[in-house]
C-alpha cells in the first residue's frame, strides 16, 4: 500500500474557535445596527426630528470605529476570552437601558454605549488568527467575517419583532440574547498560547502603527467594509425615494444585499489564501466601482438590484482579503493593527452616509448616494497601485494638487496672448 504524504495536506482549521467567535460576532453586529430599522419608529414615538434621528442611528457606528484601536490593543494584552464577554455584557446593559428611554439624551447615551459592540470584530480577529495556521488564516478570517450576516438578522428580523412586541420589547430580547452569548463565550473559549510568557508592552503594540502600510490596509478596509456599512444604512432610502417601493420591499432588498455580502467573505478568504490578498482586492475595487457608478444614472429597478448585489459580493470578498494582510505582516500585533484597520473601515461607514446625503441633495437624485461609495473605492485602488509600484501615494497626490493649483484658470488670458 502506498503511503500517503501527510505534509501535503492543508493544516486543519480550529472549527470550535471559529464557530464560537463567528456566532458571538454575528449577534454583536446585529445589535450594532439595531437603530437602523427601529429609529423611525422611536423618533415617531418620542417626537424626534429626522436629522436628529439620523445622527442617533449613526452614533454606534462612530463609537465602534473609534474604539477599535484601544480595544484591539487591550485584546493583545489580556486576550479575547476576557474582552469579548466584557463587551457583550456592556452592550446587553446598554440595549436594556435604551429600551427604557424617554428622551433624546437617553437615546444618545444608549447609542454611545451600544457602539462598543462594534469593536468585537477586532477581538474576534485576534482570537481566530491566533489559533489558525498561517496558510489558512484567510479562509478562517473569511468565515469569521461572515458574521456580518448579523446585519441581515436585524434588517429582516427586527421589524417583525417590533410588530409583535414593540421596539422596547425587541430591544429587551436582544439584551437577553447578548447576555447569554457573553456567558457562553466565557465558559467555552480559551486564549491561544503565547510565543512569549509576558504580555507585549504598549510600545511594542504601537510600533506597527508608525508604518504607512498599516494605515494603507485601513484604507482598503474603508473601501470594502466601510462601503458595505454605508450601503446598509442608505440603500433602503435609495429604493424608497428613488423607485417608490414600500418599506417592506426595501427591507427585503437590503437584506439580500447584506446577507450575500456577508456570506461571500468565506469565498474571499479562500481566494486570498490561494492567490494572495493583493490581486483579490484589486479585482474587488474594480467591480465595486463598475457596479456602483451606473446606479447614479437610475437604470430600471431590476438592474439596480443586480448591480447592488454584484457590488455587495465584491465588498464581501474585498473585506476578507483586506484582513488577510494583517496576520501576515503583523502577527504579534493583530489586535492593535486590526483595530486601526477596523477603525478606518468603521469611520468610512459613519462618514460615507453623511457625505452621500450631501451629494444626493446637491445633485437632486436619491441614487447619487452611491457616488461617494464608489469614490472611496477608486481612491483605494489608486493607492494600492502606487504602493505596488513603490511610489509614495502622498507625494503623488501632492504633486497632482500642485499641478492643478499652478494651472491658470480657463477664463484667464495668458500674458503672452494679451494685445
Amino acid at each position: 500500500m502506498q503511503k500517503t504524504d501527510d505534509t501535503a495536506r492543508p493544516p486543519s482549521l480550529p472549527w470550535g474557535v471559529i464557530g464560537l467567535n463567528t456566532a458571538c460576532f454575528a449577534l454583536g453586529f446585529a445589535a450594532w445596527v439595531i437603530f437602523g430599522p427601529s429609529v423611525r419608529v422611536i423618533a415617531k414615538e418620542l417626537h424626534i426630528a429626522p436629522g436628529t434621528a439620523a445622527l442617533i442611528k449613526s452614533l454606534p457606528i462612530l463609537v465602534g470605529a473609534t474604539c477599535r484601536i484601544p480595544v484591539g490593543m487591550a485584546t493583545d494584552r489580556f486576550g479575547a476570552r476576557k474582552m469579548f464577554p466584557l463587551l457583550l455584557l456592556m452592550t446587553a446593559a446598554a440595549v436594556l437601558a435604551t429600551s427604557f428611554s424617554a428622551s433624546i439624551g437617553q437615546l444618545v447615551l444608549g447609542g454611545l454605549a451600544l457602539g462598543l459592540v462594534g469593536t468585537t470584530f477586532t477581538v474576534g480577529v485576534q482570537s481566530v488568527s491566533s489559533w489558525t495556521p498561517k496558510a489558512r488564516q484567510g479562509l478562517a478570517l473569511g468565515i469569521f467575517g461572515a458574521g456580518n450576516v448579523g446585519t441581515a438578522l436585524t434588517t429582516f428580523g427586527f421589524p417583525l419583532l417590533m410588530v409583535a412586541i414593540g421596539w422596547r420589547g425587541a430591544f429587551r430580547v436582544y439584551a437577553v440574547v447578548l447576555g447569554i452569548a457573553a456567558i457562553g463565550y466565557l465558559l467555552m473559549m480559551r486564549n491561544a498560547p503565547r510565543a512569549s510568557a509576558t504580555s507585549p508592552s504598549v510600545r511594542a503594540l504601537l510600533a506597527p502603527l508608525k508604518e504607512a502600510r498599516a494605515w494603507r490596509f485601513g484604507l482598503y478596509y474603508a473601501a470594502t467594509f466601510g462601503v458595505f456599512v454605508a450601503a446598509t444604512l442608505t440603500l433602503a432610502d435609495m429604493y424608497i425615494d428613488g423607485y417608490g417601493v414600500s418599506i417592506k420591499t426595501a427591507a427585503l432588498l437590503v437584506t439580500t444585499f447584506t446577507f450575500s455580502a456577508s456570506l461571500v467573505r468565506v469565498l474571499g478568504g479562500g481566494l486570498a489564501d490561494r492567490f494572495g490578498a493583493r490581486p483579490v482586492l484589486r479585482a474587488a475595487f474594480v467591480v465595486i466601482v463598475a457596479c456602483l457608478c451606473p446606479i447614479a444614472l437610475k437604470p430600471p429597478l431590476a438592474a439596480t438590484v443586480l448591480l447592488v448585489f454584484s457590488a455587495g459580493l465584491a465588498m464581501g470578498i474585498g473585506m476578507a482579503a483586506s484582513f488577510k494582510y494583517i496576520p501576515q505582516y503583523y502577527a504579534a500585533s493583530v489586535g492593535a493593527v486590526g483595530g486601526v484597520v477596523g477603525a478606518l473601515g468603521g469611520l468610512g461607514g459613519f462618514f460615507l452616509p453623511l457625505l452621500a446625503t450631501t451629494v444626493k441633495a446637491h445633485l437632486g437624485t436619491p441614487l447619487a448616494a452611491v457616488l461617494p461609495l464608489a469614490g472611496i473605492a477608486i481612491i483605494a485602488g489608486v493607492v494600492q497601485h502606487l504602493a505596488i509600484r513603490g511610489l509614495p501615494a502622498a507625494a503623488v497626490i501632492a504633486d497632482v494638487a500642485r499641478r492643478i493649483s499652478e494651472r491658470p484658470p480657463a477664463n484667464r488670458v495668458s500674458p503672452s496672448m494679451r494685445p
